[in-house]
């Protein structure tokens, strides 16, 4: 009897105790891997998000940078890391989740291997010259390329970036015929474009920001589908007769894929309400970033599955590798 009194008592117990993962999380301090190394515009963004983040878990966020590739090592780390909610990774798009359709050992699939959970910022792209450039709007820059076909040039910080691909995207819409010259990322590529080396790079507004107030760049088209926050007297491109063209970078949240529901449902309302908090906005404002509207789970995944396929397609109708 006693034996038959404990196995009942065992039972329930474990009726009552339920399953221990969900309600255990977060059980030890969480990684938010950053494709970028410290002290760039998009590691203050992990590290403003991972303190607001670590208030709403109850437990600390830990900021780890791991550079380089173009973000494969980041997003590979993530592929492959235990599907328990502990490691996160910011996305940036387009970056790592384009990086796959440039290289050919990214070691991941973004779609497959990535469980959409936040979206927290946003931040457009500008059209910018050098003053000395005549085109002030972009009906003029496009005539003025197209009487140089293959004379200008323009800089990005690297193969595969949205400055890139922007450009790309334009001068198959326009027709225009434009020389890419890559740099080691955005501060020397925008150096150049002030020095008057290179004359045309489409920029954020961290970097063009300073350089439009002291009146050494100039810019004559936002690449999205709403005007610059920071910038609100310049003209969108679909203002200019471009409809629909918008070279937006998004900067969101990831889990491995298999990550359990339970889990991401709470990181996903924790993530809401870390950006939804007092002040954040301002914050990101501060840093280059456009603060971005609450999405849900589904909402996330549909937008990681258009962007991917929107640019992955730029990739390949221009053969874009590394």
């Amino acid at each position: 009897m006693p034996a038959i009194r404990i196995a009942i008592a065992f039972v329930f117990f474990c009726i009552a105790a339920g399953p221990a993962s969900p309600q255990a999380y977060p059980a030890k301090p969480v990684r938010l891997v950053v494709t970028n190394a410290p002290g760039g515009a998009t590691d203050i963004l992990g590290r403003l998000f991972a303190d607001r983040l670590g208030q709403r878990l109850g437990q600390q966020v830990i900021v780890d940078n791991k550079p380089g590739a173009g973000g494969n090592i980041a997003g590979a780390f993530l592929a492959n890391a235990t599907a328990d909610g502990h490691v996160l990774l910011l996305a940036n798009h387009p970056g790592v989740t384009t990086a796959p359709a440039i290289s050919k050992n990214a070691g991941f699939e973004p779609v497959r291997d990535f469980a959409p959970i936040a979206l927290l910022a946003t931040q457009t792209m500008l059209l910018t010259l050098h003053p000395s450039q005549p085109p002030n709007n972009v009906a003029e820059f496009v005539a003025y390329a197209k009487s140089r076909p293959g004379k200008l040039s323009y800089a990005t910080p690297g193969i595969g970036s949205p400055h890139h691909l922007g450009m790309e995207m334009l001068k198959q819409i326009s027709g225009i015929d434009l020389q890419h010259v890559p740099y080691k990322g955005g501060a020397p590529a925008m150096q150049d474009v002030v020095a008057g080396l290179v004359p045309v790079m489409f920029a954020s507004y961290v970097i063009a920001g300073p350089q439009l107030q002291a009146r050494k760049l100039k810019a004559i088209g936002v690449a999205a589908l709403a005007r610059n926050v920071q910038a609100p007297e310049i003209p969108t491109f679909a203002e200019q007769g471009y409809p629909g063209f918008d070279v937006s970078s998004w900067f969101g949240i990831v889990a491995p894929a298999g990550t359990p529901a339970s889990v991401l449902a709470r990181l996903n309302q924790d993530a809401n309400a870390a950006t939804a908090a007092p002040g954040f906005s301002q914050q990101l404002l501060k840093v280059g970033f456009e603060p971005a509207a609450p999405m849900t789970q589904a909402e996330f995944a549909t937008l990681l599955r258009t962007s991917v396929a929107k640019w992955n397609k730029v990739i390949r109708d221009v053969n874009i590798q590394e």
